[in-house]
């Protein structure tokens, strides 16, 4: 320690300065002049401070350490806010992805906007979640239409007949579809199984009744006119080697009929097309021609001797012409005709006579008749 008043070295345990005499007082051990040096140095420094530099803030620090709190404290709060509406749309989305009316709502908005892809995705949510639905998959299988996707349409529509067999709607799309395909097989074949009145009359358009055919076959003597019609008016098309007609292969059906005019054995099959295109089921009759000879003719009186002026009569046969002599020849069909009754020319004759069936040809045997005339 130094003396406060000349500077000098203080004992250890002196309270007067040795030197000076002065009373001894407890300084800083520096010196005075080194410690106006450095008051000078600070006075100095100051005055030459750049202005634009500001004197540090010690508040600022504890301000700074706030605002990083604030910072963290806002961070978690927004990232626990996300977090807990990530949850809440997690739970809307799984309550929703659940809900068959839901589903069946957002479906009916995106046909409106017509986003039909959308439509079916959610209708296709609500059938998993109600898999015996009818509605949800009538609509879609109307979706599936309107675009001219048949094939997804029938299999809908399908499945609607397996729940409910008589469900005449889903038939009345099925035979549309089918008849805009043309496939009138599968229109037929559909009804196959239905005993519902109401929707077996969907089908009237689509069954073409069958051909009636006369007379019906058997064995025939004679020539045949086969007559073929349909009470509805259709087409009409037939065979005889056997074959199934129809267009093709079919021959049309003449107004005059069918004419059988030979010996033989005779298959007709025949059927009727409307103007869909659509045939019915094949008819078919058989027939055996087999011509015979006409009868032997009748005659009236059947000969005699006669002393007054006689008429012969000659009874006429269907189809036949009667050719006749009286000099015991054999007619032919040069010969005379038998028109109207004989009158028995005067002396003996013998009357031959023979009929001619004029469709076929055939001849009869030659009756003869002996006649006398005299007066």
């Amino acid at each position: 320690m130094k003396c406060a008043k000349c500077g000098a070295e203080l004992k250890k345990g002196c309270l007067y300065c040795s030197v000076c005499g002065h009373e001894a007082q407890i300084v800083s051990d520096y010196n005075v002049l080194e410690d106006d040096y450095l008051r000078s140095l600070l006075k100095d420094g100051e005055g030459e401070k750049n202005p634009q530099e500001k004197e540090p803030e010690p508040k600022k620090t504890k301000k700074k350490k706030k605002s990083h709190l604030a910072l963290i404290v806002c961070c978690c709060l927004i990232i626990t806010g996300a977090a807990v509406g990530i949850a809440v749309k997690l739970y809307i989305d799984n309550k929703n992805a659940n809900s068959y009316d839901y589903q069946i709502e957002m479906a009916e908005k995106e046909l409106v906007d017509r986003n039909y892809e959308n439509a079916l995705r959610y209708y296709k949510t609500a059938l998993a979640l109600q898999p015996d639905d009818i509605k949800v998959r009538e609509a879609m299988a109307e979706i599936y239409t309107s675009q001219k996707e048949y094939d997804s349409a029938l299999v809908l529509y399908m499945e609607i007949l397996q729940l409910d067999k008589n469900n005449k709607e889903a038939y009345q799309h099925l035979i549309s579809i089918y008849d805009e395909r043309g496939d009138y097989e599968s229109i037929l074949s559909l009804k196959e199984d239905v005993t519902d009145e109401e929707v077996l009359a969907l089908f009237d358009a689509y069954e073409v009744g069958e051909p009636i055919i006369s007379p019906l076959g058997g064995q025939y003597d004679d020539y045949v006119t086969i007559v073929i019609y349909s009470i509805a008016g259709n087409d009409i098309y037939y065979t005889m080697d056997g074959t199934v007609p129809d267009k093709e292969n079919g021959i049309p059906y003449p107004q005059w009929g069918i004419s059988l005019n030979r010996t033989g054995n005779f298959e007709i099959n025949a059927v009727c097309c409307n103007e869909k295109g659509i045939y019915s089921d094949v008819v078919s009759e058989e027939y055996q021609i087999q011509f015979k000879k006409p009868d032997l003719p009748s005659v009236s009186p059947d000969g005699g001797l006669f002393s007054e002026e006689t008429t012969v009569t000659i009874a006429q046969q269907k189809d036949c012409m009667i050719y006749y002599t009286w000099d015991s020849t054999d007619p032919t069909t040069e010969s005379a005709i038998y028109t109207e009754p004989l009158v028995v020319p005067e002396g003996d004759y013998v009357l031959s006579v023979m009929a001619v069936n004029n469709k076929t040809g055939l001849v009869s045997d030659i009756y003869r008749v002996n006649f006398g005339y005299h007066p």
